[in-house]
């Protein structure tokens, strides 16, 4: 019985392949060509193979590649110039009617090349894979691994005849992912990188559990319907840096992880002066300061959460300022569980450097930034947001390649941009950054972006900012240099006081106007290439002022999503709009004066609106007329009908999404200024009988998120 270590090896073909750009990468499967290992020649068994390659010393850098291109068949024909681009990437196409590879635009060239043609018919081919649907079998998974260019090879059960278990062994240059499956359902996932250091190995855990929870099936799902979606998402992340990787010299594993541990000194620096900082004291958790550094400092790092592997930079939060509250008959939930807000993140990784796009390459360091994090002269920074220290910053050295053959093995020749390919070279990979969710920003501040990353933006024609928060329905004629009007009916809940001094519950029916007077043209920010993290860290006040603009008026103005529950007549019926309740969700986590008035007034006497409580109909309808102004500064006039009168107020979002008064007509004229002192002798106590502040009204929105909420707190608290 033939083992692997018994097998006669091929001779080394490396370097003989014509396009390489860089030195071919080995994996743990293509040094036996045409055996049991190749993905294409027979299927091996037990009795061929009795060691995971995996777990083998194959995996520990002791392959070469036979072709430059894992799974490579120089036989193979193509039937259409699309199909062999993919071939060329060592992608099996074969039954892939079935299965989705969803994110594997990246993939789309590999090195510097420049044959655009082949390119551009490769994303050709990837948006019709995109279309199928794969679901969760054996089948499914192994032809959704072959399709990212990894090798596969399938494992039986040894724990006797009667446990139906197989191993789905998947591996690349750098990567090996072992899938238990029993009669198509997953059992387990597990995922190593054999040739990378500790800072990568160390979140591991992690990412099994989100791979696992992608294929694992539900109580709700059925083994006929278990999409492979999310599953290949994630794939295709760690494909690209696998397939990218040259080894010996570049393991992009630990480029991104060597960010990751750079950024994640930072945040614990930033949690660290929070804990000093007398504001923040009190008994705040450690979970309020780090939503604080993530919301207003230099943001979060994340590796493998939420669904998604790979690092992350999370920089905004929906309610940021609500946190849960332990009621005294809950029981203590995890920060995931609690955890529903929508989270605005940065998602790193890595893409290839093409010859339309000149960049600078990555560098394989976690020596971005120095130990002492701050600058020693401590010098604040401009335009930070809240006079922010100057970080200090560093430059880790190139990472350097060794020298490429060219394909006849001749060391003198040049490559496609002259220079000569014997020598050292520098990586053709650049780091890749995309904003998950997309953030719409003025035009004149997208360029800025560009322009601070150092990228020349493209010449594509932009569309109105109110148009890419709002799209013009089809069909609807609008000229983008003309005004433009939004209606929309909300329903609120709000809380009034009877005859009686009770607090009832009440549905409002509010008419919301938005007026876009002088038009400003505006781009979607999706994706960036970046060469040092400091470039996406400068960005964050600026992310956030927009997506707090944009999370405020799509709660007043945008489409309502239909309830999953009770869908019944939901066309008809607007949804119902107040502070959201996620989990008991209600205590701000900032306790100044106007949080806590306004946790009273959402909440009411009892700690929260009952479910089972029916709210009544006012007679009136409520007009909430809002004038957007989105640059150069963001800005917000609310006009709403308040006691007798009009109230008239003018909103300021600055960088991380402070609200600032500019005008009011609200309060009375000895607080009517925004920038004196409060006095404290005419502040004392709470409620109704307090003075307010001017700038307590730019609070509550901060805290609320919602104008139709924070009109009516403003209605019941000033009246």
């Amino acid at each position: 019985m033939a083992t692997p270590t018994a097998m006669k090896l091929a001779p080394s073909q490396q370097g003989r392949t014509p396009a390489a750009a860089t030195p071919p990468v080995s994996t743990p499967f293509s040094q036996h060509h045409n055996t049991a290992f190749s993905p294409h020649g027979p299927r091996s068994s037990p009795q061929n193979v009795k060691k995971s390659p995996a777990n083998s010393a194959t995996l520990m850098g002791l392959s070469a590649s036979s072709s430059g291109v894992p799974g490579s068949n120089p036989a193979m024909s193509y039937d259409s110039p699309a199909a062999a681009a993919v071939g060329a990437l060592g992608m099996d196409l074969s039954g892939l009617d079935g299965v989705s590879v969803s994110g594997l635009g990246h993939l789309g060239m590999l090195g510097r090349n420049d044959d655009d043609e082949r390119a551009r018919r490769l994303q050709t081919v990837l948006h019709l894979l995109q279309q199928n649907k794969g679901h969760v079998s054996e089948a499914g998974l192994e032809r959704l691994a072959k399709s990212m260019g990894l090798e596969c090879l399938w494992e039986e059960a040894m724990g006797g005849s009667g446990d139906s278990t197989r191993t789905l062994v998947v591996a690349g240059s750098a990567l090996a992912l072992e899938i238990a499956v029993a009669n198509n359902l997953v059992e387990s996932v597990s995922v190593t990188f054999p040739e990378s250091r500790s800072i990568v190995l160390r979140h591991i855990e992690r990412a099994d559990k989100i791979l696992f929870a992608d294929l694992r099936l539900k109580p709700s799902e059925s083994p006929l319907t278990k999409s492979l979606d999310r599953f290949a998402a994630n794939l295709a992340t760690l494909a690209v840096l696998d397939k990218l990787s040259v080894e010996p010299g570049l393991n992009l594993y630990e480029a991104v992880a060597g960010i990751y541990e750079a950024l994640d000194r930072l945040f614990q620096w930033d949690l660290q002066q929070l804990r000093n900082d007398p504001a923040y004291s009190g008994g705040r958790n450690e979970a309020v300061l780090a939503t604080v550094v993530q919301c207003a400092r230099h943001g979060r790092p994340v590796m493998h959460e939420r669904g998604h592997v790979g690092l992350g930079i999370d920089y905004w939060k929906q309610m940021r300022l609500v946190r849960p509250i332990k009621g005294e008959d809950e029981e203590e939930t995890s920060e995931s569980e609690q955890d529903g807000d929508r989270t605005w993140s940065i998602q790193i990784g890595c893409a290839p450097t093409s010859s339309t796009l000149m960049y600078p390459p990555v560098r394989v360091s976690d020596k971005w930034l120095s130990d002492a994090i701050e600058k020693p002269d401590g010098l604040l920074s401009l335009g930070g947001g809240g006079g922010q220290p100057d970080l200090d910053w560093l430059e880790p050295e190139n990472t350097i390649l060794p020298p490429a053959q060219s394909a006849d093995g001749d060391a003198g020749k040049l490559d496609a941009n002259g220079a000569p390919i014997a020598g050292a070279r520098l990586p053709d990979v650049r780091f890749h950054a995309v904003f998950d969710p997309p953030v719409a920003l003025p035009l004149t501040l997208w360029h800025q972006i560009n322009e601070l990353v150092g990228l020349v933006p493209d010449t594509e024609a932009p569309a109105t900012y109110d148009a890419i928060l709002f799209p013009v329905p089809p069909g609807v004629n609008h000229d983008p240099s003309e005004p433009r009007t939004i209606c929309r009916e909300k329903k609120v809940r709000v809380r009034e006081q009877d005859a009686a001094g009770k607090d009832t519950p009440k549905t409002k029916t509010h008419q919301n106007t938005l007026f876009s007077y002088k038009p400003v043209y505006g781009r979607v920010l999706t994706e960036l290439p970046f060469s040092h993290p400091s470039q996406l860290v400068r960005m964050l006040p600026t992310l956030r002022q927009y997506a707090f603009l944009a999370t405020v008026l799509q709660n007043a103005f945008g489409e309502d999503k239909p309830d999953t529950k009770d869908t019944k007549d939901k066309k008809e019926k607007p949804a119902e709009h107040a502070l959201p309740l996620r989990n008991g969700r209600a205590k701000t986590s900032v306790l100044a004066t106007a949080d806590v008035e306004f946790e009273r007034y959402t909440l009411g006497p009892r700690g929260g609106i009952s479910k089972s409580s029916t709210p009544t109909t006012t007679e009136d309808t409520f007009i909430m007329d809002v004038v957007l102004t989105a640059h150069p500064v963001p800005r917000l006039q609310v006009v709403f009908p308040f006691r007798n009168a009009t109230a008239d107020v003018v909103l300021e979002i600055g960088p991380n999404a402070q609200v600032t008064v500019i005008s009011q007509n609200v309060l009375d004229e000895g607080s009517s200024n925004g920038d004196d002192e409060m006095d404290e002798s005419t502040n004392k106590g709470k409620g109704k009988g307090r003075r307010l502040h001017p700038q307590e009204l730019g609070r509550v929105l901060e805290v609320c998120e919602d104008l139709a909420v924070w009109c009516e707190w403003i209605r019941s608290r000033c009246t």
